[in-house]
Formats: C-alpha cells, sequence, structure tokens
C-alpha cells in the first residue's frame, strides 16, 4: 500500500523517509495515494476518494520526497511468493523514472586481489629459480650414500712385537724363532738398534766346562736418554743405574726421570722350568718404546725374557727381526755385526778378561776341518773393530762359536770329555 508500480515506474508515498513495499503483480496496474503524497492539488483533483484516480500518473510524476534515505529495501506487501531482496534508489526527486542499481560494491578488494596474486606468483617462482648461498633442510629422502672424506696421510703399520729368550749357556730363541748358541767368553750385543741397545756378558762357569752362559745383561741406548741399567748374577753384585746401586732391599720398586720403572720381586714366569727349584729373584723393566725386559737372577748366571717391537736397524744375539729363522744363525749373526760389541759401543764399564778352558780347548781340537778353518779366516775379520788387536784367547773364543754355534748340546760333549 502507498506505492503503485506500472511500466517500470513506481511512485513512493508513504511519510518521508519511511520505507515503501513493492508488490508486482504481473498484468495489472498500480495506483498512487496522492492525498499521502500530498500532491492532489497540485494534480487539481481535490480529496476525497477519487482524487487517486483523478491524479494518476500525474500525481506521481509531481510527487516527491524530500527527506529519507538514498536507498530503501522492498520486501513486499505480505501476498505472493517472494524469492530475492532487491534494493531500489531513487534518482532524481522520485517522481521520474526509478533505475534499479545493484548495491555498490567495493571494487578496492578485488583489484588488490588481481594485482596482488599475479606479483605473489612472480615472486614466488623468482625465490624459486634464485640461487641460494644458504644452506637448507630438505625431508626428501635420498639413497644412502656414504659422506666423501677427505685425504689422509697414509701412516706406516706399527712394527711387530716378538720375543726372545735365553738361559743356560746360553742357549737362545731369537725374535724369528732362530736357535744360535754362544759358547765363548766376552761382550754381545743382544740388540743393536738406532734406538735400543742391550748387551750381554757371557762367561764360562765351572757348572759348564768353561762354556759361556749370560753372566751380566746392560740396557742403554737413545730410548733411555743416557741411563743404563745393569743386572748381574747374584754373585756379582747389586743391580745399578748409571753406576749406582739400587733396589738393595727385596722387594722394592724403583722410577727412572719418568723413562722406567723397574720392580725387584719374587713374582713371575720361569724362563727354564729346570730353575723351579730355586728361591726366585726377578728383575722387571718396562721400559719406552713397549720394551718389557724380565731377568731372572740366578747364583751365577741370568735367563732372560725380552718383549720389543722392531727397532730400526735391528741386530744381535736376538736375531734381526725380519721374519726369518735362517739367517738367525750363530755365524750369520757374527758376521753381519762383529763377534764382539766394537770399541767405543761398550755400555758396561770396562771389558772382562777372556778365559779358555781346558775342555774348551779339547772342543777346538774336536772341530770338524771346514769349519775350523772358516773360523780362522773368519775371527779375525770379526774382531778387527776392536782398538787393540785382538789376543789370542779372544781369537779362540770366536772360534768355539764359529765351531759350536750351531750345536745346542755343545755341553753334552764337553762333559763327555772331562775337566
Amino acid at each position: 500500500p502507498g506505492v503503485t508500480m506500472a511500466g517500470g515506474r513506481m511512485a513512493v508515498g508513504g511519510v518521508a523517509g519511511g520505507a515503501g513495499i513493492i508488490s508486482p503483480r504481473a498484468g495489472a496496474g498500480f495506483s498512487a495515494d496522492c492525498a499521502a503524497c500530498g500532491c492532489e492539488e497540485a494534480c487539481g483533483c481535490g480529496s476525497g476518494a477519487g482524487a487517486d484516480a483523478c491524479c494518476g500518473l500525474a500525481c506521481v510524476e509531481g510527487c516527491t520526497v524530500a527527506t529519507g534515505p538514498a536507498s530503501m529495501s522492498f520486501v513486499g506487501d505480505g501476498r505472493g511468493d517472494y524469492i530475492t531482496m532487491t534494493n531500489y534508489r531513487f534518482v532524481g526527486r522520485g517522481a521520474g523514472n526509478l533505475s534499479m542499481i545493484a548495491p555498490r560494491t567495493v571494487l578496492w578488494g578485488r583489484i588488490s586481489c588481481m594485482i596482488m596474486v599475479p606479483l605473489l606468483l612472480a615472486l614466488l617462482i623468482f625465490l624459486i629459480m634464485r640461487p641460494s648461498s644458504t644452506t637448507t633442510t630438505s625431508t626428501i629422502i635420498l639413497p644412502q650414500t656414504p659422506p666423501p672424506t677427505e685425504p689422509q696421510t697414509t701412516q706406516p703399520p706399527p712394527p711387530p712385537t716378538g720375543e726372545c729368550i735365553f738361559w743356560g749357556d746360553p742357549h737362545v730363541i731369537s725374535f724369528d724363532g732362530g736357535r744360535p748358541s754362544f759358547y765363548g767368553e766376552g761382550e754381545f750385543w743382544v740388540v743393536k738398534s738406532d734406538t735400543v741397545a742391550i748387551q750381554g756378558r757371557y762367561l764360562g762357569t765351572k757348572y759348564t766346562k768353561g762354556l759361556a752362559a749370560t753372566n751380566k745383561i746392560a740396557v742403554g741406548g737413545p730410548f733411555l736418554k743416557g741411563h743404563v741399567i745393569v743386572v748381574g748374577a747374584l754373585e756379582d753384585g747389586p743391580i745399578t743405574v748409571d753406576g749406582q746401586a739400587v733396589l738393595t732391599i727385596f722387594p722394592s720398586t724403583l722410577h727412572i726421570a719418568d723413562l722406567a720403572t723397574i720392580t725387584y720381586n719374587a713374582e713371575g714366569r720361569l724362563v727354564d722350568p729346570a730353575t723351579g727349584r730355586w728361591q726366585k729373584h726377578i728383575v722387571h723393566m718396562d721400559l719406552p718404546l713397549g720394551v718389557s725386559f724380565t731377568v731372572l737372577r740366578w747364583k751365577n748366571y741370568l735367563d732372560f725374557r725380552l718383549n720389543m717391537p722392531r727397532q730400526h736397524n735391528q741386530d744381535g744375539s736376538c736375531g734381526n727381526f725380519n721374519g726369518r729363522a735362517e739367517d738367525d744363525t750363530t755365524e750369520a749373526i757374527m758376521s753381519r755385526i762383529g763377534a764382539r760389541v766394537e770399541h767405543g759401543m761398550l755400555l758396561f764399564h770396562a771389558r772382562t778378561d777372556i778365559h779358555v778352558s781346558t775342555v774348551e780347548e779339547k772342543l777346538l781340537a774336536r772341530c770338524p776341518p771346514e769349519q775350523y778353518r772358516k773360523a780362522v779366516a773368519e775371527c779375525p775379520k770379526e774382531l778387527a773393530n776392536f782398538r787393540e788387536a785382538p789376543d789370542r784367547l779372544q781369537s779362540k773364543a770366536c772360534m768355539i762359536d764359529v765351531c759350536f754355534g750351531s750345536n745346542a748340546h755343545a755341553l753334552r760333549l764337553a762333559k763327555s770329555l772331562g775337566w
């Protein structure tokens, strides 16, 4: 009520600022309340019920709304089916043609989206294609491959460690398993190398018919930084370090300048089971370079066990430690390093006097002719490194070694010859 619409025209009545109600009816005209509109006098129709019909469209065209909102919402008059709600805006003074327009939409958001989306896509593509100087973490699982290894300097393998044992008169098992024997008296190299120096003094006893047994051991060389350890048989006095008596109390332990530890006690494994009936006096030396030296002191001779890694330029009565037992014979060893310790290299305070027993003289008389000729030819050369010319006894001691050094049972032969 209060609004008629025909042919796309609409007139609005009612109070100023109110809302009209659009009631569309297919094929029907619309009437306007000119009195409500306040334009009946302008139309010349007067007032009353017929004024509406009189005024008709003229009233509508002349009727204006002075105040009110620019946009009204019409939801119908409550009759018929209403599907949508439409907003109408009155153009002009409200009496002319009315244009139906959609609510103003905010275009800035659409424009922003249209501009920002391509920019964001372009930025994403740029970031993907751009080389990156930073490390990123990826969750992609790749085949397991070992990481690259930096080149390393090849280290030489550690030298092998071996054992040499001496017992009796003196019997030897070298580092390589050779079985040389040394029956003549004098000072010998047990180990001669660039770092480790070990010398032995071999002397005859009445129990061995004058054939030599190990009487003393001296340990020195660069690996001990100038110190010298000397261990002898029980009847030859105390153990000494640099000439001073040490370990005079039994048992006891000595430390040498953070280089070595010497322990003197009755504990340890025997070299010769035949000595098990005697009281043990054993010297344990823990030395630099992994050298372990165990010396068993008996009344007039020594047994010992030497464990050590191979040293550079190594040779001696314990062999050359090259893995070959066949070149560790008495004759081969003396041909390489000499029959006795050379001049200027002695670790002992002085050389011992050489003796040749009557039994040893008899043994030399039984030397096979070929070996005897070899001994006569070789011993002067093997003793040539002495400062003084070797005397007759030194030569005979060397000849005994050449003649019988390969005979592990020379003592048995000597005993058969009597004293």
